[in-house]
């Protein structure tokens, strides 16, 4: 092995190229936000590549993800880059050994270049930590979805040893963890380039866009048992002192983690779904997102909500529909994923398993039934569903929104009660905004045929007194 060697093929777009003067001139440690899809793997190899020219050609290149299937997306793209890493990750033994020698072989010379990729988790623990304290050069992380590492159980995984350090992410800011933000600032240092969705679908690098929102009532029985949630959640709130963060809270965090659940599976979604799909002349490259919930208020009563709407699509619509979940084997994953992209899936049906790292740039339409407050959740799914494609001109995003009624402010509400549900619809109408602002039909985009200037969302923001917002 030489060094890394980019293919032929790749010629960095312009903005990937300003990404990585920025990283350089930073010292060689910054983050890229950048909007998912916008080509960060390519870009951060690429910057890999100028780092080794200005090491005199030596390199130990530690590439680390969060999960398992990323480090095989990992490694077919550093092969095109004439590269054969390690892959370090489940037991030891099928890894340590290789690096081992590959570290010994740098150390003396012989080898100018060793790459070795691995999952944060495995990064973390003392094994690996041990083996790459060995190098004796300069050595370069790239830390894909880097939020991750700001998790307590991950930072141990920054190792000081790392000379180069670039962090990658849609999303860089850890939700609700202020002091996990900070450390990674602290170890990887700023933002350097940030490159949105906007930018990204203006330059041709994601598609354009059409955004629909629906609003979903609950049924009399959800809505008796959203009240018992809220009315909790309203006294939990009201309880805690402004010092003490969710966190701090698990009683109230088990009641919002219940009452976004029960959303989740609103038994009306499934009705406007089949509605909806049933009236597609022709259904095909559809991803629907579900919740991890049951269909019924006791979870351990019901049908797994994703089985729930496969087994819907089926039977009413006669489609081809298969399940992308953690059940099934990474091998069956793959093959899921390339008969989707050959058209021979008509609709895939996920929990969380499409969030992040996963490609389905074959996606035309996509029905989200369950999303979280989490702007890292919703922001990873818009941009895989606006990945490029051959014959793909724009993509259908159908949101929906549950609300306990769309016609007036529930008469139960009050008080702290009012509060806690106002601030929950105000990071559903943030998600709203969010996907709205850059989509084809923004700010005409329709609550099924009805402005939304002039709809149900608007009449939802008068409720709240949220017109503001």
């Amino acid at each position: 092995m030489t060094g890394l060697e980019p293919p032929e093929w790749i010629e960095a777009r312009s903005y990937q190229r300003d990404a990585i003067r920025n990283w350089l001139a930073a010292d060689g440690r910054g983050i890229l936000h950048m909007a998912t899809g916008t080509g960060k793997t390519v870009t951060a190899l690429l910057a890999a590549d100028r780092v080794e020219a200005v090491a005199d050609g030596r390199l130990q290149l530690v590439v680390a993800v969060p999960y398992q299937h990323l480090v095989d997306q990992w490694a077919a793209e550093l092969r095109e880059f004439g590269v054969d890493p390690v892959l370090a990750y489940q037991s030891r033994a099928n890894w340590q050994p290789r690096l081992e020698r590959e570290i010994l072989e740098f150390n003396h010379g012989s080898r100018p270049l060793s790459v070795v990729v691995t999952t944060h988790r495995t990064l973390s623990m003392d094994a690996a930590q041990r083996t790459l304290s060995r190098v004796n050069g300069p050595v370069m992380i790239i830390a894909d979805e880097v939020h991750h590492l700001g998790a307590e159980q991950t930072r141990e995984a920054l190792s000081e040893s790392f000379h180069f350090r670039l962090g990658l992410s849609a999303t860089p800011e850890r939700w609700y963890d202020e002091e996990g933000t900070l450390a990674l600032r602290q170890y990887f240092g700023e933002t350097v380039f940030e490159y949105g969705l906007t930018e990204a679908i203006e330059a041709g690098a994601l598609c354009e866009y059409y955004y629909v929102p629906h609003i979903v009532e609950l049924t009399a029985e959800e809505l008796e048992e959203y009240q018992r949630l809220t009315a909790k959640i309203g006294r939990l709130w009201g309880s805690s002192s402004d010092d003490v963060g969710l966190e701090d809270n698990p009683a109230l965090q088990q009641a919002l983690f219940k009452r976004a659940r029960l959303i989740g599976t609103a038994r009306n979604k499934l009705d406007v779904l089949v509605d909806l799909v049933q009236r597609d002349p022709s259904v095909s490259h559809t991803l629907v997102y579900c919740s991890d919930g049951s269909t019924e208020i006791d979870p351990d009563a019901g049908e797994r909500h994703v089985d729930a709407t496969t087994t819907r699509l089926r039977d009413e619509c006669d489609l081809t529909v298969e399940r992308f979940t953690a059940r099934e084997s990474q091998a069956e994953r793959e093959r899921l994923l390339e008969d989707f992209d050959a058209g021979a899936i008509d609709v895939l049906t996920s929990i969380r398993c499409l969030d992040e790292g996963v490609d389905v740039p074959a996606t035309r339409t996509a029905y989200i039934l369950a999303s979280t407050t989490n702007p890292r959740q919703y922001v990873q799914r818009r941009g895989r569903i606006l990945r490029t494609h051959p014959g793909k001109k724009y993509a259908v995003i159908h949101d929906f929104i549950t609300v306990p009624s769309a016609t007036g402010r529930p008469a139960f509400l009050s008080g702290s009660e009012f509060e806690a549900e106002r601030k929950l619809l105000q990071k559903e109408l943030e998600r709203v905004s969010t996907f709205a602002e850059s989509a084809l039909n923004h700010p005409d985009a329709e609550v099924d045929g009805v402005p939304m200037t002039e709809g149900s969302l608007q009449e939802l923001k008068r409720q709240y007194d949220l017109l503001g917002s």
